[in-house]
């Protein structure tokens, strides 16, 4: 059985057109299925905890984008989803699930490959909590810099702007730019697997990746493999403003483990504890803010179609 979960809204309003051109070519091929809209947040979750419970083998297909497989993926993860195969048509501003995977954004290929999937492969899944909240991703989750980047990018009418020119990923780079000239740096002491604790007085950011990319194909851990059940750490900090803009192209390539206050790493599980409340993302999507963030993985992974 196929069962999609559609946000219409993804791609500033393109999803629902998108997704008519899906519903041709399933109608085309006479392929039994149920399709579902989201109306609100957190509506996605709620839907693949309902499919996920009705305990048949199923391919569960997404169409949206980053934030929209998370709310997927934390539905899934709060019941038994081993008999769950998840297919992907990415719809989003910085589709980085997709691109780690190599996955198509024509909406016909992606039909295709969850039609007569010719692979699969497993993909981790992460958990972040604070003291009030927690949160499972698929992608990468952070602290500080990266995260208020997501969060303006969430509220600002640019983004919106930008996709309709095909230029949503442009978004994440000049609002970097804009909040790089008016943040301030705060301390911060790192925690890695329960060991000794390190700090980072003039503290930039903290992201856990399970993919290379995130912001919509920066590779900040370019070495991330998904299917490891670790995490990949990227730590900033330490490091002047101009510095950090000239680090921002070479991040988009992997190149930027040479500057000095850059720190790549694995680990099974990070604690970061800071002096300030600072912003945290999920998958791109804001987790409010904290003083604490527990980063790690859960040793638990989703099957997912490839091309």
């Amino acid at each position: 059985m196929y069962y999609f979960i559609i946000n219409p809204h993804s791609k500033s309003g393109y999803g629902m057109s998108i997704w008519k051109k899906a519903e041709v070519i399933l109608k085309e091929r006479k392929i039994s299925y149920i399709s579902y809209f989201t109306q609100y947040t957190g509506h996605a979750q709620q839907l693949a905890k309902e499919i996920a419970l009705l305990c048949r083998p199923c391919t569960l297909s997404v169409l949206g984008g980053d934030g929209t497989l998370n709310e997927v993926i934390n539905g899934l993860m709060q019941t038994d989803f081993s008999h769950i195969t998840l297919g992907y048509i990415p719809t989003g501003s910085g589709n980085d699930f997709a691109r780690a995977l190599g996955l198509p954004c024509d909406v016909e290929q992606c039909i295709e490959m969850i039609l007569a999937p010719s692979k699969y492969t497993t993909v981790d899944i992460g958990l972040a909590h604070t003291k009030d909240v927690s949160r499972y991703f698929l992608v990468s989750s952070g602290i500080g810099y990266d995260a208020d980047i997501c969060r303006n990018v969430m509220a600002s009418p640019l983004k919106k702007i930008m996709n309709k020119i095909h230029l949503g990923k442009l978004t994440y780079v000049l609002i970097a730019l804009k909040l790089l000239i008016q943040y301030k740096s705060c301390p911060v002491s790192v925690r890695i697997d329960k060991k000794e604790k390190t700090s980072l007085s003039k503290f930039l950011f903290i992201t856990g990746m399970n993919t290379p990319y995130e912001g919509g194909g920066v590779k900040f851990c370019p070495d991330a493999n998904f299917q490891d059940n670790l995490l990949n750490i990227c730590m900033i900090g330490n490091l002047p403003k101009l510095k950090i803009l000239a680090l921002f192209p070479t991040a988009f390539l992997g190149k930027h483990g040479h500057f000095h206050g850059v720190t790549l790493t694995k680990c099974n599980r990070i604690d970061i504890s800071s002096k300030s409340r600072l912003p945290i993302h999920c998958d791109g999507e804001s987790m409010g803010i904290a003083d604490h963030l527990t980063l790690q993985s859960t040793q638990k992974q989703i099957n997912v179609i490839l091309k």
